[in-house]
């Protein structure tokens, strides 16, 4: 009997536990396509959409965990309370959220109801000051269920301290409680000054534990004729948008993707992220489904998507659970189901203009997992490649926005683990892996380890030419360092051809697929 040797790398392909996916309308015509990789974790797929004449390319992933937030225009507030507004979202240097309340004063109090049918955590988003005191939590008028924090300074009661080294540091969160269930009050209120720091609080929101089925992961859609507040975050059409003013929202939804605009009442500041769920970029901006360079009469063209081009759309259908979709504009937008899927008809043609071939690609999005199906299929002259990428993962080692590390180490072919920090500065290198079809790539978010697998190989179509793949790895595309503001990037790319050379002619036919499964564990 034949033993069955294992797959060092299957760990990178096992489900993560995710229930459900999601899509939403992107600015300019692109999609945002949502896939949860574990429980209360997702990953955010931005579908670029920059020339409507081509298809849609996968261009960036974000991956974050998924809360319920309850934002400053939920809280009620007793005592005196100062608003505070952020100049924006994202991840630069100033407090986070587009509202936030702060206050010295030992009486004045937060209170927020929060609800879920299923068990959830709890965390209180906070701005950490060089003058931060003690912030104390009460939930249901006792502190019996905050049982994520303690007594830090003999303060006869539970708190936590908002002091920062650094004043204003963006994005900060503390777990105060676990295992709620059902509807709760929380109240938040000033446990008095800390050493170091001071006895100022400031709090952008509260959050529980969420799922791409909840409600209150992103900020609600744009409505007409609707009272808002300085600060009140919303989105329309793939954009975020922070209220400039205390107002009535008008009748035209806002359609500007940077700096201020008017819906013909109230002015918006538009932020192409929201400032919640928090994210990592586990990627840059480029297309990972396939790319090409063929030879046609002596001349070079490359192929593919909006990088490289020279792919013109026949046809596009975009589904949801096998039903046509059409963008929410309700709710936070997520279209939610089990299963997405584009299908696209392109020609590929050399830069000429004249065809090359015609170009099926079909994409299938289940929970933590993305599959590329493509088919190509000659015309009428002959194209020579010089080279097909089956599949690429575009990577970053080091994200200059988070300023933190992302991706730590890829794996190929046997398990060869590569450590990215090992080129750090260098130039140039490529390593090869001939007859490798499967990379796995490890990476962390905020202390938990994300695992992402990828793969390419042949699809069972008569007469497919394509039967040779190869991997090879460029694990440091700029010299980069991790510091700075910059991204330090790697790619990972599996090759297709065929013994002597691939050649496609009139009705000959290349079929290939790639595979992406993310999860975390």
């Amino acid at each position: 009997m034949k033993r069955t040797q294992p797959n060092p790398l299957a760990a990178f392909f096992s489900a993560g536990g995710g229930q459900s996916v999601a899509l939403a309308a992107g600015a300019g015509g692109s999609v945002s396509v949502w896939t949860e990789i574990a429980p209360h974790y997702a990953a955010c797929l931005r579908l670029d959409n920059s020339n409507a004449g081509t298809r849609l390319s996968w261009r960036e992933t974000l991956v974050m965990e998924l809360r319920n937030i309850y934002p400053v225009g939920d809280f009620t507030l007793a005592g005196a309370w100062s608003q505070l507004q952020s100049s924006g979202s994202g991840l630069s240097g100033s407090y986070t959220g587009n509202r936030a309340v702060s206050t010295a004063s030992l009486t004045a109090t937060v209170t927020v109801t929060v609800d879920r049918a299923a068990t959830y955590d709890l965390w209180v988003h906070f701005t950490g000051r060089t003058g931060g005191g003690y912030c104390r939590v009460e939930i249901d008028g006792a502190q019996t269920l905050v049982n994520e924090i303690d007594d830090p300074a003999e303060l006869g009661f539970k708190a936590f301290s908002t002091y920062a080294a650094i004043d204003l540091q963006r994005r900060q969160s503390v777990k105060v409680a676990s295992g709620l269930l059902g509807s709760h009050d929380i109240t938040l209120r000033s446990g008095g000054a800390a050493s170091p720091g001071g006895n100022a609080i400031m709090i952008e929101a509260l959050a529980i534990s969420g799922a791409l089925s909840d409600p209150r992961i992103l900020p609600s859609m744009w409505q007409p004729g609707t009272a808002y507040q300085t600060g009140d975050e919303v989105q329309y059409g793939g954009i975020y948008y922070a209220a400039r003013a205390d107002g009535t929202s008008g009748a035209t939804p806002p359609g500007h993707t940077g700096g201020i605009g008017s819906d013909g009442a109230l002015d918006w500041r538009a932020d192409n992220r929201s400032t919640y769920p928090r994210f990592v970029s586990m990627d840059y901006a480029s297309e990972r489904e396939y790319a090409a360079r063929c030879i046609v009469d002596g001349a070079a063209t490359e192929l593919g998507g909006q990088t490289h081009g020279n792919e013109v759309v026949q046809s596009r259908i975009i589904t949801l659970d096998g039903n046509p979709w059409v963008p929410d504009v309700t709710g936070n937008g997520l279209s939610l189901g089990a299963q997405i899927g584009v299908t696209e008809a392109t020609i590929w043609q050399h830069e000429t203009g004249g065809a090359i071939a015609d170009c099926q690609l079909t994409r299938t999005v289940t929970p933590g997992a993305v599959r590329h199906e493509v088919t190509v299929t000659g015309t009428a002259v002959q194209a020579s490649f010089d080279w097909l990428y089956a599949g690429m993962v575009p990577m970053v080692r080091w994200d200059g926005e988070a300023a933190n590390t992302v991706v730590d180490t890829v794996a190929v072919a046997d398990a060869t683990s590569v450590s990215l920090a090992d080129y750090a500065g260098a130039s140039g290198v490529s390593l090869d892996y001939p007859g490798a079809r499967q990379i796995g790539i490890s990476a962390t978010f905020d202390g938990a380890t994300l695992r992402y697998g990828h793969e390419a190989g042949p699809l069972p179509v008569f007469g497919n030419l394509v039967n040779q793949f190869d991997t090879f790895l460029r694990p440091n595309l700029d010299a980069a360092s991790a510091s700075g503001s910059l991204d330090w990037k790697a790619k990972a790319y599996v090759k297709g051809g065929a013994a002597g050379g691939l050649v496609l002619g009139a009705g000959d036919v290349l079929g290939f697929f790639s595979r992406h499964v993310l999860r975390i564990d």
